[in-house]
């Protein structure tokens, strides 16, 4: 529970640093037009640890670039968090059979939904962490933006500053938190009025949903609390720009491609809690062909599926048992496990939204393909470990993992013109000695050499210290 809510606490402290994007210029009309989401994935399993991201990538506005790299930020404090879980967890597991050591025991799953009203964006990622015990944590983190003006706009900002909308908006949650007093914590209305107004929110199409994290309101069982308002109850309230582009949208579907409303709505069902989706139409969404053959039912993907029978066959010949396949009227019925655990794509179901993602568009970029190495140190000699060994594989994302915000700001723009890959190929580091000075700081010599003998020795000086609240250490100063 503790980890759980330090990841929690981690986010949030991401999520502080750029509250908002100021200087930021208009973009014409024409420029709005070329807006896109494209969609990337960093994904590896290593071990115990199991890492899955799929997040947006923006572009065509102003201010994509500044999202984008919360965004990158996100990931990787998210990704350093569940290193340093499975590095905690690799201590754990060597007294367990050997069966058991492979199970991932610690894992990250995120995915996101994004909606568009008039120029307005707004998406929301959704992760679920892991790392053992009973059950994982979800947290979400949403962004909305002006796409035309750029502004990324806080909840406060989208209202008339002398409209009365926080009192009217403070006795919404309150009525629906009266509703169901019982799913709530007795403290619950008292939480609501220490955020001041300084809600977490998306918006979808029409509706503006607030939202509190597990536990903030409700017991676990509870899940996030979520609060929609529809915007014609906020009108006046809201400012014109915003409401006029909010009340004609259209709220997500239940179906979604790449997260967002997919065009072609199919009928789905449940049985026995499980959903069911058509194979075909299915399939073919995610780029397979389907076959019939009179003696195995439906071919796809070098595998079959039988109707009325509850094992799955994949191209390897490997037995999978999930609900049986139905046929209805002339359409076959799966569950929605069978793609994502026989076919092993990107589908899921969460008991409202239906989403499948296609394979990425986007190349992977060489900060995410570093970022998957990336754990957060738990003690500043670790911290001047981790540096000195990134240094000396050349690994940039590792080292400005290590930094603190400030830190990061300062050198971002020198590590991506390098493209994250760092020094050159000759001369290289051979070896180095890091030296705990004792007053939080670290010296480090770096030894170097080239294709025709030594080089000259360098030096850096780390400063290093705890963060607030937190139990990891941070690069606060490096002196060369």
């Amino acid at each position: 529970m503790k980890k759980a809510l330090l990841f929690v606490m981690i986010i949030a402290i991401v999520l502080t640093l750029f509250p908002t994007v100021t200087g930021v210029s208009s973009v014409s009309a024409d420029s709005e037009k070329s807006v896109k989401v494209e969609t990337a994935k960093i994904e590896k399993i290593d071990g115990i640890c199991s890492i899955k991201i799929i997040y947006p990538v923006l572009s065509g506005f102003t201010s994509a670039g500044k999202i984008n790299e919360l965004l990158n930020n996100t990931n990787l404090d998210s990704i350093g968090f569940i290193r340093r879980e499975q590095a905690y967890l690799d201590e754990y597991i060597k007294d367990m059979p050997p069966r058991e050591q492979n199970l991932p025991l610690a894992s990250i799953d995120s995915l996101f939904d994004y909606n568009t009203s008039g120029d307005i964006l707004s998406f929301v990622t959704n992760t679920y962490v892991y790392t053992g015990g009973a059950h994982g944590m979800t947290t979400l983190e949403s962004y909305t933006v002006n796409t035309k003006t750029g502004e990324l706009y806080s909840f406060n900002s989208m209202f008339n500053p002398n409209s009365n909308y926080k009192k009217v908006i403070l006795d919404k949650i309150n009525k629906s938190i009266d509703k169901e007093k019982d799913m709530y914590f007795d403290n619950a209305k008292t939480t609501v009025d220490e955020a001041k107004s300084n809600y977490k929110f998306y918006i979808d199409g029409n509706r503006l949903v607030i939202y509190f994290g597990v536990y903030e309101l409700r017991p676990y069982a509870g899940g996030i609390a979520r609060f929609s308002i529809p915007a014609k109850e906020l009108k006046g309230l809201l400012k014109d720009d915003v409401y006029n582009q909010m009340i004609n949208a259209k709220p997500l579907d239940k179906i979604r491609l790449n997260g967002t409303s997919m065009k072609n709505q199919f009928k789905t069902y449940e049985k026995d809690y499980v959903l069911m989706i058509p194979l075909k139409a299915t399939a073919e969404i995610l780029g397979y062909k389907v076959g019939w053959d009179s003696k195995n039912g439906a071919s796809i993907a070098g595998g079959y599926v039988k109707n009325n029978v509850d094992t799955y066959y994949t191209a390897g010949s490997k037995k999978i048992k999930l609900t049986p396949a139905k046929i209805i009227g002339n359409v076959m019925y799966v569950p929605v496990m069978y793609f994502s655990e026989v076919l092993k794509e990107d589908v899921s179901y969460d008991g409202e939204a239906l989403r499948f993602f296609t394979k990425s568009t986007v190349t992977p970029s060489q900060f995410d393909i570093q970022s998957t190495e990336f754990m957060r140190a738990d003690s500043a000699k670790e911290c001047a470990d981790l540096y000195a060994k990134a240094v000396k594989e050349r690994k940039g994302v590792i080292q400005y993992g290590l930094m603190s915000p400030k830190l990061r700001a300062a050198n971002k723009t020198g590590f991506e013109e390098m493209n994250w890959v760092t020094g050159v190929s000759s001369p290289w580091v051979t070896t180095y000695n890091v030296k705990d000075n004792g007053d939080g700081t670290f010296k480090i010599t770096f030894h170097w050499a080239t294709s025709t003998g030594k080089s000259a020795d360098t030096i850096v000086t780390l400063s290093v210290s705890k963060v607030k609240d937190q139990e990891y250490f941070e690069i606060s100063g490096i002196k060369e």
